[in-house]
């Protein structure tokens, strides 16, 4: 609903650049053949309809191609919008000017600066988008160290990787995935966790399974690769970002899960696993699009509860298996959470209910979800607005860390942000 309320918004910049360049043209030369007009208007109609072509279309290389180059027009037509409304300021400014003052003054020393500013805004335009398609997948290592408490832990370090919104699909592939695991494996990592939006919502759109697969499989890592689902690991119809078919069942496509169990990533759907009788994994559902079987995620208690469960059982004398349980805490009568025997590591795509999480004694929480905004003022923006749009936060007793991921979502570009591969050397501590 969403998109088809912006559509005309869409259609309405698409049209105000073209007519802007054309004017351009028109003041530079003070006259333009009417076939240079048409050809303007040409290019940015065919630019504007690449990513409902490709929606419409049927599966196919073409398909994809489509969605690929309109997601690159899409971020150009947001950056040169800016230039645009400056230059719209300027001559609203300018006509109050000469409405409020009765001047007769001519229209040659606006009409320079018009074209000043209108040449300094394509050339902003392209060499900001140039380097944003560039930049886009330039994927770099990040590092991190945190302390966690020791507890019955008998290791010292961890050296842990963390990746997240991979995006696999129209615009990232094998390419992009053999730099990945290539860094990841430079990182020489004891364990490899991936926070979700694995894929993007279209399995099809994988340019090769079958390799994407094996590139999986060379990741080396001590205690294996251990990986929850994100809000687009969902196999549902995506245009410009925005999801359609609402009322539809939110699950993923089997054949996402089947990659991922012969790619060898140990998926966790609202459970875990302790590690080598060392430290705890849990790996949450998506907080919006939680998936198959699963109608409403557990929340932060339910989780130490499974957790506590998981870890503190032990022989009664009759030989019956009993456990220790802390009902005043579960039932909520009681603000003492039990106490975990090992650290706990908990997954969860989206870096929501933080307080809550370190309230019930979790001591790590990873999440991607953000990109860190992707594209310069974003990361501004959502700085404001999520709980951790990006990096290391402290809650609490709590460490979270949220990366901006390897892949891309909407725009094909980066502009003041980076595609990463999180190395956390995590340290236990007494």
């Amino acid at each position: 609903m969403l998109a088809l309320i912006l559509s005309p918004l869409y259609i309405f910049a698409t049209w105000l650049i073209a007519f802007m360049v054309n004017r351009w043209l028109k003041a530079c030369f003070k006259h333009t053949h009417i076939l240079v007009r048409i050809l303007i208007y040409g290019l940015f109609i065919f630019a504007a309809s690449a990513m409902p072509i490709g929606f419409l279309l049927p599966y196919s290389k073409i398909k994809f191609a489509f969605q690929h180059y309109g997601s690159m027009w899409l971020g150009v037509l947001m950056y040169s919008m800016f230039p645009a409304v400056i230059y719209l300021v300027f001559c609203l400014i300018w006509r109050i000017h000469k409405k409020r003052t009765g001047s007769t003054e001519s229209m040659e020393r606006p009409r320079q600066v018009a074209i000043g500013w209108a040449s300094a805004g394509i050339i902003f335009t392209l060499v900001i988008c140039l380097y944003g398609f560039i930049h886009a997948t330039d994927t770099r290592i990040t590092e991190y160290t945190v302390e966690l408490p020791k507890k019955n832990c008998q290791l010292e370090e961890l050296n842990a990787v963390m990746v997240a919104d991979m995006h696999m699909g129209p615009n990232i592939g094998v390419p992009e995935m053999e730099k990945m695991v290539k860094l990841i494996n430079e990182c020489e990592p004891d364990i490899v966790f991936i926070c979700g939006d694995i894929f993007d919502n279209i399995y099809d759109a994988l340019d090769d399974p079958e390799k994407l697969i094996s590139l999986y499989r060379e990741i080396n890592s001590k205690y294996g690769v251990y990986a929850c689902y994100g809000n687009h690991d969902i196999d549902e119809p995506v245009l410009a970002g925005f999801t359609f078919n609402q009322d539809a069942k939110k699950e993923s496509d089997p054949r996402m899960d089947e990659f991922l169990e012969k790619a060898g990533v140990k998926l966790l759907r609202d459970e875990g696993v302790l590690i080598d009788n060392n430290f705890y994994v849990y790996g949450r559902p998506d907080y919006v699009r939680p998936g198959r079987g699963i109608v409403l995620r557990n929340n932060p208690r339910e989780i130490i509860e499974k957790i506590y469960l998981d870890t503190n059982s032990f022989i009664k004398e009759d030989g019956k298996t009993e456990l220790e349980y802390d009902y005043d805490w579960i039932l909520g009568m009681s603000d003492d959470a039990p106490q975990i025997d090992y650290p706990v590591i908990v997954l969860d795509h989206e870096p929501r209910e933080l307080e809550e999480l370190a309230s019930a004694g979790v001591d790590l929480t990873l999440s991607g979800h953000t990109h860190d905004g992707q594209i310069f003022p974003a990361n501004i923006l959502l700085s404001f607005i999520a709980e951790n749009s990006y990096g290391l936060k402290q809650v609490g007793n709590m460490t979270d860390i949220v990366t901006s991921g390897v892949g891309l979502f909407g725009p094909y570009m980066r502009v003041g942000t980076i595609s990463e591969v999180c190395k956390i050397k995590i340290k236990f501590i007494d």
